[in-house]
C-alpha cells in the first residue's frame, strides 16, 4: 500500500518536469540577458538544475521507504507536489489579478463613454474580448438596433476614443490587398455595423477625417465587388504589393510612367497608394517624377495632410 502510496505521489509530482524545456529556455535567456548580474542569475540557474532535484528526491524517497521511513519517503515525494500546487496558485491568481485589472479598466473607459454617450459605450463592447480593455460583449444586432433607434448620438464623441464610427473602424482588420486580415465572424459583424452606421448618417469628426488609414478601411468597408487594381494600375499594385526590408528603395521604371496619374478604384492614384503605405521612399520617388493625386483626392483631407508631411 506504501509503495503504490509512492508512486502515485511520485507521479503527480512528475508533471513539474513536462514544462522543463520551455523554463530552461527561459532561464538561459534570462541569465544572458544583457546587465544580468551572478547574483540575479543565481535563482534562474537554480531553477534550471530542477530535474536534478527531482531525481535526488525520488532516490532518497525509495531508499527511505525501503528502510522503513515511510514518513521521510513520503514528505520528500512531496515536494514536487507542494511546487506544483504552488504554481498552480500563482498561476490562478495571475489569472485572476489580469481579470481584476482589465475589470479595472473597462470600467474606467466606462465611466468616460457612457455618460456622454451611451451608444457609443454599446459599439465599444461589440469588440468584446479583442479589445484593450475587454468588457461585457453586446451581440452586433443589438449594436445595430441601437444605432437605429439614437440617431442624435451618432456624431458625439468622447475623448480620446472618438465618435462611433471611428471605434467600430478601428475594429476592422483589411489588408490593402486582399480580403480582411481576419475573415472571421467577428470582422463580418464590425462590416455589418460600420455599413449601418454610415447608413444612418455617422460620420468622423474633423481630426479623424485626417486619418488617412481610418478613411480607407471605411472605404473598403462599404466597397463591394472583387479588387481589380492589379489590371487598372500595374503601378498601384506594385506600391502595394512590394517588398520592404529598408535597403532596396523603390525606383520607377521608365514603362511606368504613362502609369504615374491613372487612379484606380479602391486604391486611387499611385502617389495615393505610396501615402496610404506610409512608403517615404514611393512618395519621394513619384513626386519627382511628377505624381499627384487625382482631384477627387486633392479634396480628402487625410491625402492632403499625408502628403503634406513630404512638403
Amino acid at each position: 500500500m506504501n509503495r503504490t502510496g509512492l508512486i502515485v505521489l511520485q507521479g503527480i509530482g512528475a508533471l513539474t518536469i513536462l514544462p522543463y524545456p520551455f523554463v530552461l529556455l527561459a532561464n538561459v535567456m534570462s541569465i544572458a540577458a544583457p546587465g544580468q548580474t551572478k547574483l540575479g542569475a543565481l535563482p534562474f540557474l537554480l531553477l534550471s538544475i530542477y530535474p536534478l532535484v527531482w531525481i535526488a528526491l525520488w532516490v532518497i524517497s525509495w531508499l527511505a521507504l525501503k528502510s522503513g521511513a515511510t514518513g521521510l519517503a513520503f514528505g520528500l515525494s512531496s515536494v514536487p507536489v507542494l511546487a506544483l500546487v504552488g504554481a498552480f496558485g500563482l498561476y490562478a491568481f495571475g489569472l485572476a489579478s489580469v481579470a481584476n485589472f482589465n475589470k479595472g479598466q473597462s470600467d474606467d473607459v466606462r465611466r468616460k463613454m457612457e455618460p456622454v454617450n451611451p451608444l457609443l459605450w454599446t459599439i465599444w463592447r461589440v469588440g468584446g474580448a479583442h479589445r484593450f480593455p475587454s468588457g461585457p460583449v453586446v451581440p452586433v444586432n443589438q449594436a445595430i438596433q441601437e444605432v437605429e433607434a439614437n440617431p442624435a448620438r451618432l456624431n458625439i464623441s468622447v475623448p480620446p476614443y472618438g465618435t462611433p464610427l471611428n471605434v467600430a473602424v478601428s475594429e476592422l482588420a483589411f489588408a490593402y490587398t486582399d480580403s480582411p486580415l481576419a475573415n472571421t465572424p467577428y470582422q463580418q459583424d464590425v462590416n455589418r455595423l460600420v455599413r449601418a452606421l454610415v447608413a444612418h448618417g455617422a460620420r468622423f469628426n474633423e481630426a479623424e477625417k485626417t486619418d488617412l488609414p481610418a478613411q480607407w478601411k471605411l472605404k473598403r468597408a462599404l466597397y463591394d465587388g472583387p479588387i481589380t487594381t492589379a489590371t487598372e494600375n500595374p503601378l498601384v499594385w506594385r506600391i502595394l504589393t512590394r517588398q520592404r526590408d529598408g535597403v532596396h528603395l523603390f525606383t520607377l521604371r521608365p514603362d511606368e510612367l504613362p502609369l504615374l496619374n491613372q487612379p484606380t478604384k479602391l486604391h486611387g492614384t499611385p502617389l495615393y497608394a505610396a501615402l496610404l503605405e506610409d512608403g517615404p521612399d514611393a512618395v519621394t520617388e513619384l513626386i519627382k517624377a511628377g505624381a499627384h493625386l487625382s482631384p477627387e483626392e486633392s479634396l480628402d483631407p487625410a491625402a492632403t495632410a499625408s502628403l503634406q508631411r513630404y512638403k
